[in-house]
């Protein structure tokens, strides 16, 4: 990639991640994987996150970002920048692992494919129970 590549990337990037981009107002938080067809890891934590998908779907957007190949990274990219973390999409360097994104666009925790389903299970729950509001002083 040449400097006015990247230049262009960084620029997309910083604006997605101002105010008002749909991380930074999302109404559910996400669980988004980095998946790719060849990735082992990828296939050690699908069985678990079958298992525990449906119980947090009304509750949590689950994401699947494809990074097999070229075709399917340029799709995900869009897809991504759409979402509102491509800045996370572009710092990502690898597969098989989900990131817990809260309602304000920053990544809270995630779940790698050695996490016992009960790990995962407790996790996606501190996710998906709703933000307490912060107290706000009395003039």
């Amino acid at each position: 990639m040449n400097r006015f590549g990247i230049a262009l990337v960084l620029l997309i990037s910083l604006l997605v991640s101002l105010p008002g981009s749909a991380a930074s107002a999302a109404d559910k938080p996400m669980a988004v994987w980095f998946y790719a067809d060849w990735c082992m890891n990828c296939k050690m934590i699908a069985p678990k996150i079958a298992q525990v998908q449906p119980e947090f779907e009304q509750r949590i957007d689950f994401v699947k970002l494809d990074v097999t190949n070229e075709e399917r990274k340029a799709a995900t990219r869009v897809q991504a920048r759409k979402l509102g973390i491509l800045p996370l999409y572009m710092s990502n360097q690898g597969t098989g692992w989900l990131a817990l994104i809260d309602t304000q666009g920053k990544q809270v925790g995630e779940l790698r494919h050695f996490m016992s389903v009960d790990e995962m299970r407790a996790a996606l729950t501190q996710l998906a129970a709703p933000a307490t509001p912060t107290p706000q002083a009395t003039p």
